[in-house]
């Protein structure tokens, strides 16, 4: 089990294969206006906190998930999207 958010994120993450099945399920992608704020969009923002970047937009995309977890039901890799964007949240705010 990894405890360090930064591994989880990459192990996780780096799993997607950006199919999109996660993506109609996702009640913040079409009110967000771009990928960035949908489940695919967010992991892709994940691995970019994990590299240091930091912006108005990576917050914005991060924070508006719901955190529903709806997009986990979907994924093929089951991955743990929730999960990564909350470990995100937490390089965001440390």
């Amino acid at each position: 089990m990894l405890k360090n958010p930064i591994e989880r994120v990459v192990a996780e993450a780096s799993r997607c294969v950006y199919c999109g099945f996660c993506e109609p399920l996702c009640p913040t992608l079409r009110p967000g206006g771009h990928r960035g704020y949908g489940p695919r969009g967010r992991v892709n923002i994940a691995l970019l906190v994990v590299k240091g970047y930091r912006s108005e937009e990576v917050v914005k995309a991060l924070y508006t998930c719901l955190l529903c977890a709806a997009c986990n039901t979907a994924c093929p890799a089951r991955i743990d999207i929730a999960g990564v964007i909350r470990d995100a949240r937490t390089l965001l705010s440390g």
